[in-house]
C-alpha cells in the first residue's frame, strides 16, 4: 500500500497544485464549501420530515402536532435545498468576484454589485411562467421551483460565473460613467456600474431569445437535451450503468448534484424496469424471471452511503486520520448522516469537490461496486432488489427491505463497504500527508 501511495503522489500533487492556482476552480471550490451548512441543514430536515411522514402514513396517525412538526422541517428543507441554486449563484459569483478583485486590473470591480448582478442575470435566463414546459397550458406568471433547487445548480453556476467575468471585463472599459473624486464610494460604485450592468444583462437577454428561437424553453432544458440526454440513451445493461455512474461522479466532482441532474433523464428509461420487477414479485412472490434493474445497481450498491460510496470513505477517514485533525472531525460529523445516504458533509467538508487527490477513487469505487453487484446478482448469488421501499432506512436495513427481507443483499452490501474502505484508504493517507505537510509549512512560516 505504501508503494502505491508513493507512486500516485507526484502526478496527483501536480494536478492539485494546478487546481489551487486556477482562479475559476478555486472560486467554484470556495463557493460550494459555503453551501455546506445549507445542504446539511436541508438534508437533515428532509430526512426528519420523511421519517415523520412515513410514521404518519404507516401507522395511520392523525395528529396535528406531528403534522405541524413535519411541515416545520418541510419549510426548512424548502428554504435550504429548495433554493440551493440561488445560494450557488450568490456564493459562486461572490467567490469569483473576490478572486478577480485580487488582480490589479480589476481594482474597480465591486464584489457585492457583481454578486447581485449575477442573480439578476440568472433570472433573465429563467422562464417567468410556472407552466413553461407545456406550451398549450395557461400562462401562470411566476418561476418554477426546479430552477431554484438542485436541478438549476448547473445553470446557476454557469450564469453566475459568466456574469461576473463579463462585468469585470466591462468595468475595465473606458465606456463607463465618470464621477467626481469627492463622491462617496458607494454612490461612485453604483453609477460607475450602470453601463457594465446594462451590457451584461443585455447579453443574457439576447442569449435567452436565441435559445428560445432554437426551440428550447430555457438554458436548463437546452443543456439537458443537448449534453445530458444523448449520453443516457444507452440502454439498461452494465455498460449503461457504468456510463451513468461515470457522468454522475464527474458532475459531483465539479460541485453539481450529479444524481439529480442525471436521474431526471435516466429515470424515464430505468424506472419502468424496476417497477415491472416490483409488480412481478408482488404477484408471484418468486425471483424467477426477475431481471436486474439498473437503478438498483447505481442507486443502492454503487452509492453506499451516498454518491461515491462515501460510507466506506468515512470509515477509512476514521481509521487513518489522527485525533483532532480536520478530516477526522468531518468523518465523525458525517457518520450518522452517511448511514442514511446523506453525504454532503464529506463531499464538501473533506472536500471531494475539485480535490484531484480524491478523483480516482471517487470515480472508480462506485463503478467497482456496481460491476461486482451486477455480476453476483446475474450469477444468482444475491437476490434482485424487488421492493419499492421508502428510502428512509439506514444502509443495511434498506438493502434488507429492498431484497424482500433476504440476507444476501445485506451480505453483499457489507462486503462492498469493506472493499470500499480498502480502495479509499491509500487516497485518505495521501490526502492526510498533503494536509500535514501544508500545516507544517504554515507553522514554520508563522514562526
Amino acid at each position: 500500500m505504501k508503494f502505491d501511495v508513493q507512486k500516485l503522489q507526484e502526478p496527483l500533487l501536480k494536478v492539485s497544485a494546478w487546481v489551487e492556482g486556477n482562479t475559476i476552480l478555486q472560486a467554484v471550490k470556495n463557493a460550494f464549501v459555503r453551501t455546506i451548512p445549507f445542504t446539511v441543514v436541508g438534508s437533515f430536515s428532509n430526512l426528519i420530515k420523511m421519517q415523520i411522514d412515513a410514521l404518519i402514513k404507516n401507522q395511520g396517525i392523525d395528529n396535528a402536532i406531528l403534522t405541524n412538526i413535519s411541515n416545520l422541517f418541510g419549510y426548512l428543507g424548502n428554504a435550504t435545498l429548495g433554493i440551493v441554486a440561488i445560494i450557488v449563484v450568490f456564493s459562486s459569483a461572490y467567490s469569483y468576484a473576490i478572486e478577480l478583485k485580487h488582480k490589479e486590473k480589476n481594482e474597480r470591480l465591486n464584489p457585492i454589485i457583481a454578486t447581485l448582478l449575477a442573480l439578476s442575470a440568472y433570472f433573465v435566463m429563467v422562464p417567468n411562467n410556472v407552466n413553461y414546459l407545456d406550451s398549450k397550458a395557461e400562462i401562470i406568471e411566476g418561476f418554477a421551483s426546479s430552477f431554484f433547487s438542485y436541478e438549476g445548480m448547473f445553470t446557476a453556476l454557469i450564469v453566475g460565473m459568466i456574469a461576473v467575468a463579463l462585468f469585470a471585463r466591462f468595468t475595465r472599459s473606458k465606456f463607463t460613467i465618470k464621477m467626481p473624486g469627492n463622491v462617496p464610494q458607494n454612490v461612485f460604485d453604483s453609477f460607475f456600474s450602470l453601463i457594465p450592468i446594462s451590457e451584461v444583462l443585455l447579453i443574457f437577454g439576447v442569449l435567452r431569445i436565441v435559445i428560445q428561437s432554437l426551440g428550447y424553453v430555457s438554458l436548463l432544458q437546452m443543456i439537458s437535451e443537448v449534453l445530458i440526454k444523448p449520453l443516457l440513451t444507452v440502454g439498461t445493461g452494465l455498460p449503461a450503468i457504468i456510463i451513468v455512474i461515470l457522468l454522475q461522479q464527474i458532475l459531483w466532482f465539479l460541485g453539481l448534484h450529479g444524481f439529480n441532474i442525471v436521474w431526471g433523464v435516466v429515470s424515464a428509461f430505468w424506472l419502468p424496469v424496476f417497477l415491472e420487477n416490483v409488480a412481478k414479485f408482488a404477484e408471484t412472490q418468486s425471483f424467477a424471471g426477475i431481471s436486474i434493474a439498473p437503478n438498483t445497481m447505481t442507486n443502492v450498491y454503487a452509492m453506499i452511503g451516498g454518491s461515491g460510496a462515501t460510507f466506506g470513505l468515512i470509515i477509512a477517514m476514521l481509521i487513518f486520520t489522527r485525533k483532532g485533525e480536520k478530516e477526522r472531525e468531518v468523518a465523525k460529523l458525517a457518520l450518522i448522516p452517511g448511514c442514511f445516504g446523506i453525504n454532503e458533509p464529506v463531499i464538501f467538508g473533506l472536500p471531494i469537490v475539485l480535490n484531484p487527490l480524491m478523483f480516482i477513487p471517487w470515480i472508480v469505487v462506485p463503478i467497482v461496486n456496481a460491476v461486482i453487484a451486477y455480476v453476483v446478482t446475474s450469477l444468482g448469488w444475491v437476490v434482485p432488489l424487488v421492493v419499492l421501499n421508502s428510502g428512509n432506512e439506514p444502509i443495511f436495513i434498506s438493502t434488507w427491505v429492498l431484497g424482500a427481507f433476504h440476507i444476501s443483499p445485506v451480505i453483499l452490501t457489507f462486503v462492498l463497504v469493506v472493499l470500499d474502505i480498502i480502495m479509499y484508504a491509500p487516497f485518505v493517507i495521501l490526502n492526510q500527508r498533503q494536509e500535514r505537510a501544508a500545516d507544517q509549512l504554515m507553522a514554520h512560516s508563522a514562526e
